[in-house]
């Protein structure tokens, strides 16, 4: 009983390990990309396809930003 015990507690550290739930940003990660967004804008860079797509990833199902995240989707189609 011990020994299954302890093959049953490290299959479960090894699952844990190899397996990565499904994590979705927090909304001060999407305002902090935001912010790089638009700082570059304020600084004459030009805007890139992965500012773009960084935007969109990190802001997706923010309900907050989600107007922010249709806007980018339109001008991904844009650039």
């Amino acid at each position: 009983m011990k020994t299954l015990l302890t093959i049953l507690f490290l299959s479960v550290s090894i699952y844990a390990a190899t397996t990565e739930p499904n994590k979705t940003p927090s909304l001060m990660e999407c305002e902090m990309i935001i912010e790089m967004f638009n700082f570059g804008i304020d600084q004459g860079n030009a805007v890139t396809k992965e500012q773009v797509i960084g935007v969109i990833e990190a802001c997706e199902g923010q309900t907050k930003h989600q107007n922010t995240v249709d806007t980018m989707k339109k001008l991904l189609g844009t650039i």
